[in-house]
């Protein structure tokens, strides 16, 4: 099922379809550690098609929640201390929580840091699915 999802995520991607080229650079970078989508991305592209893909609340479903969550749990607890540490820009406060990534500092930051921020914001602002809706219940 991840397989065609990401299948079908990639065509819609090489179309053209803006969300779909971010959402799965996201998901490749998360499930598969593959950066190489960000190539053609431009900071200020990603961060407005993120903002536009990250406010399209309920529009996204993880079928594999449980890796999705490890995925999470493995950056807040690897990746992100690096952005914190990182002396690239002085920290603006210095809470050490994803909610928060994207206040925490200046827009000087260097490049590793722009992106651990924007993967950041993608695992903070999308939910994984935990079960589908009884449609038998809707009137």
């Amino acid at each position: 099922m991840y397989v065609e999802g990401l299948d079908l995520m990639k065509r819609a991607a090489d179309a053209g379809f803006e969300r779909a080229s971010y959402t799965y650079a996201m998901t490749s970078k998360l499930w598969d550690d593959d950066g190489d989508h960000f190539r053609g991305f431009s900071r200020d592209y990603v961060a407005k098609i993120g903002l536009l893909v990250r406010s399209s609340a309920g529009l996204w479903n993880w079928d594999h929640n449980d890796y999705f969550h490890i995925r999470r749990h493995v950056f807040i607890s690897t990746v992100a201390p690096i952005f914190y540490s990182c002396p690239c820009s002085p920290l603006l406060e210095g809470h050490w929580a994803l909610w928060d990534i994207d206040n925490r500092k200046a827009e000087d930051m260097c490049n590793r840091c722009f992106w651990i921020k924007e993967v950041g914001l993608f695992l903070r602002d999308f939910k994984a699915s935990t079960g589908h809706p009884n449609f038998k219940t809707w009137r």
